[in-house]
């Protein structure tokens, strides 16, 4: 066989692999949904709060690259997880949409004992926030948090779920909270996980921030992570459980795509996060601050 044969083989080999990525980047990961179940090790966790499960969901961006069965899909997901609470964390809709009404319908079968919450991204203000809290105000099982705060009862825990307008487009404000001395735990809803940077140790008292945002950055490299990462403090968050002195924060890769529908090494993400009082283990991998 000729060198030149040789060399052909291997540029057709490659080709051929480059496109086989491609098709898969584009049209396999982006809809392969993976259901997520990090456990939150919380020190001091109230024992009525063990085992407690929240469902986040996030960055839907339905329309975009994001077909109306992956938004249900995710929601079904979701509710065979029986989860206690569900968070919905913005960025509803793609950015040329006139209305939420097809993806709220979407999301319209979630339901947890403790409520299903949600605070806007900023894709929603581009796409109207008037129009968003208007529109989310109209769904029955599905309340807006922004800027605001609600106690709950989990048996004797006295839950805070709280939430805020988006870092970026939004004035996210964290004064509706109650004393600390009132609360034994505070979940925090925040589009962006750069919102953790502006909570206060002693006064804001936040035990856990659910976000989204970065979509982990949908193309991640081996040894390199993310491609592109839209956080301020894009070193310290891009996916998963991160824990800071003063909070912890779990960053989702989120359920849709933005600006280009392609996904690769970052599937799209439906978490379920269990509050556990037990220690972290040994080998624990989440990243440290």
């Amino acid at each position: 066989m000729s060198k030149t044969t040789t060399v052909v083989r291997w540029m057709g080999a490659a080709a051929a692999a480059a496109g086989a990525v491609g098709a898969y980047a584009f049209f396999v990961e982006p809809l392969w949904l993976e259901v997520t179940r990090p456990r939150i090790h919380v020190r001091g966790l109230h024992p009525d709060l063990e085992g407690f499960r929240i469902a986040l969901l996030t960055d839907l961006h339905a329309g975009e690259g994001t077909p109306l069965w992956l938004v249900r899909r995710a929601a079904r997901l979701a509710m065979r997880e029986n989860p206690d609470l569900i968070a919905v964390t913005g960025d509803l809709a793609a950015d040329d949409w006139t209305s939420f009404a097809p993806v709220l319908d979407a999301l319209s079968e979630l339901r947890a004992p403790h409520g299903v919450w949600t605070v806007p991204g900023n894709h929603d203000y581009t796409v109207g926030i008037d129009r968003w809290r208007r529109e989310v105000a109209r769904q029955p099982n599905l309340r807006d948090l922004t800027n605001g705060a609600e106690m709950r009862r989990v048996g004797r825990a006295r839950l805070c779920v709280a939430g805020v307008d988006d870092y970026s487009q939004g004035q996210p404000r964290l004064d509706a909270l109650p004393p600390p001395e009132a609360r034994d735990f505070t979940l925090l809803l925040a589009h962006d996980p750069d919102q953790a940077e502006k909570a206060r140790r002693e006064h804001d008292a936040v035990d856990l921030v659910v976000s989204g945002h970065t979509h982990a950055g949908q193309v991640r490299m081996p040894f390199v992570g993310a491609l592109r990462n839209p956080a301020e403090f894009d070193e310290l968050y891009e996916e998963g459980l991160r824990r800071r002195p003063w909070t912890q924060v779990y960053t989702s890769r989120g359920v849709g795509t933005v600006h280009i529908p392609v996904r690769f090494l970052c599937r799209p993400e439906v978490a379920i996060l269990e509050l556990t009082g037990a220690p972290r283990p040994p080998r624990d991998r989440a990243r440290r601050p």
